[in-house]
């Protein structure tokens, strides 16, 4: 989605190559990988020895990480890996020149499960079972079937559609929030909010309207004080997105899902459903957005993800929605003057407690040159070693078993992340308030009740991956920045927009 702007932890980064086979930094020593059945990598992959893979997707830490690895690949099957590091839109660019032109550079992509339907309906990526059927391809070791891959529905939202694999998972991300615990377990903040609202400071805040009061609470002007100090600059109490940019657009779908709203009531992405983008829960989710945005830094028509990472990092702002592949841009100490203070929750909740579902696959594409070289390729990839190197900068594995490692386990994001992408049924630790370190899911928001459940689980929702997905998305940036920028009130904005959406839909 966008760079990750650093390692988490130096330290833990060498604890886990230490416990993957890592050797003294300058190079790895690594076993040759051996399976049941008698099926091994080097003898499925010896038709291809001497030849190149090719394969492209966006410049992340998850990605270089695999790109510093793949020697592992290349040693056990004799076959060489060029793997191209690209922004977003030039990955995107790249690949779809290489589908409609018909050039066949690459042999596998990584790309975002948004563009599914896209790829699929133009007869572009290969169906997995093939892969999966065939017995000298697939290594036997190589299950997944139910419950290998961290979350079933993420997964089929992710890597499926209409009822077909297409990809295995590069990664599964979600937004969450993130806050300052320091600021938010302080007790003279505490005492002084306590005053001013006539309830407990939460921490975190849980509820839409907790978040606006603490919001308001802490944006404050350079000379005022925080936890008893000087400010030297202003600070906010959030940071939001008002780019039209794809970042702001997710940000719009988040605050939608915590009013219970949709831009398209569908169950699944493929699908078309009903256009609600103007219905009554989602007028006042936009009214809402609008309402906290001047609690947030200056420049909101601005601000994209990596401003509102940066603001984050900088201690502008005590409380930001944001992607968990970005961890590092607050948890690296050579880069975050508040590494170390900060702790990772849910969304907040007015009328549902939810989590959108989000992905990148990687795939093949029909035209490859070498399908059945990339497939081995993909479940090597999938394999304990690279999903916990990624994992150690920032990645968000889709395999389940790489959550039962105790390093991984202590990746201060992690539990938090795994919460939420399970629905709420699985549970690695809990932070109280007060706790010392930001790790765990917070107990308050644990505990907090889904208006639309009565349970306490959280409800996984996906986004549109059919062809016209990025014409909606288009629509809602369009109506977004009307209303940010107030040339045009909510409902009549997003009236418009649901009209845009019928004519680009056209009764589907």
């Amino acid at each position: 989605m966008k760079k990750v702007l650093g390692i988490i932890f130096c330290g833990l980064l060498l604890v886990s190559l230490i416990a993957c086979g890592g050797g003294d930094g300058n190079s790895k020593k690594y076993e040759q990988i051996t399976f049941k059945a008698g099926w091994t990598l080097a003898e499925a992959a010896a038709p291809w020895k001497g030849e190149t893979l090719k394969f492209i997707g966006e410049s992340l830490p998850p990605l270089e990480a695999l790109a510093e690895i793949k020697g592992e690949f290349e040693r056990i099957t004799g076959v060489k890996v060029e793997i191209e590091q690209y922004g977003q839109a030039e990955v995107n660019q790249k690949t779809m020149a290489d589908f409609v032109g018909r050039t066949q550079i690459y042999d596998m992509i990584l790309a975002p499960h948004r563009q599914n339907g896209t790829y699929v309906q133009n007869d572009w990526l290969l169906p997995l079972e093939n892969f999966l059927n065939d017995p000298k391809l697939h290594d036997p070791s190589f299950d997944i079937a139910g419950g290998a891959m961290l979350d079933d529905n993420w997964w089929q939202e992710v890597s499926w559609y209409n009822g077909k694999l297409y990809g295995l998972p590069f990664h599964f991300i979600a937004m969450y929030t993130w806050y300052r615990f320091d600021v938010f377990d302080n007790p003279i903040e505490q005492a002084a909010f306590k005053a001013r609202y006539g309830y407990d400071l939460p921490s975190p805040p849980v509820t839409t309207d907790e978040v606006y009061d603490t919001a308001e609470f802490f944006t404050r002007k350079k000379g005022e004080r925080l936890c008893g100090e000087v400010l030297q600059d202003d600070i906010y109490g959030i940071t939001l997105m008002g780019k039209r940019h794809e970042s702001t657009w997710y940000n719009i779908l988040n605050v939608l899902y915590m009013f219970g709203a949709r831009e398209i009531v569908a169950k699944h992405g493929y699908e078309y459903g009903t256009v609600s983008i103007n219905s009554p829960d989602a007028v006042e989710a936009l009214e809402y957005y609008k309402k906290l945005s001047k609690f947030c830094p200056p420049g909101l028509l601005l601000a994209d993800w990596d401003t509102s990472q940066a603001a984050m990092q900088q201690g502008l702002a005590v409380m930001g929605w944001e992607w968990d592949d970005a961890v590092g841009a607050v948890e690296n100490p050579a880069e975050s003057v508040v590494s170390g203070r900060i702790a990772y929750t849910g969304l907040p909740i007015a009328k549902e407690k939810g989590v959108g579902i989000e992905g990148w696959n990687y795939c093949i594409p029909k035209l490859s040159k070498k399908p059945e070289l990339a497939w081995l390729f993909l479940q090597w990839a999938m394999g304990t070693l690279v999903q916990k190197e990624q994992m150690a900068i920032g990645g968000a594995s889709g395999v389940a078993a790489i959550y039962d490692d105790p390093i991984i386990q202590k990746l201060p994001y992690v539990p938090t992340a795994v919460y939420l992408k399970t629905g709420g049924r699985r549970v690695i630790g809990v932070r109280s308030v007060g706790d010392p370190t930001g790790w765990g899911v917070p107990e308050s928001y644990l505990n907090a009740v889904n208006p639309k459940t009565g349970n306490t689980m959280v409800n996984q929702i996906a986004k549109p991956t059919f062809p016209e997905q990025q014409e909606i998305v288009d629509a809602i940036l369009l109506a977004a920045s009307k209303i940010l920028s107030d040339e045009m009130a909510v409902k009549p904005a997003l009236d418009e927009c649901a009209a845009t959406f019928q004519r680009i839909l056209a009764g589907k």
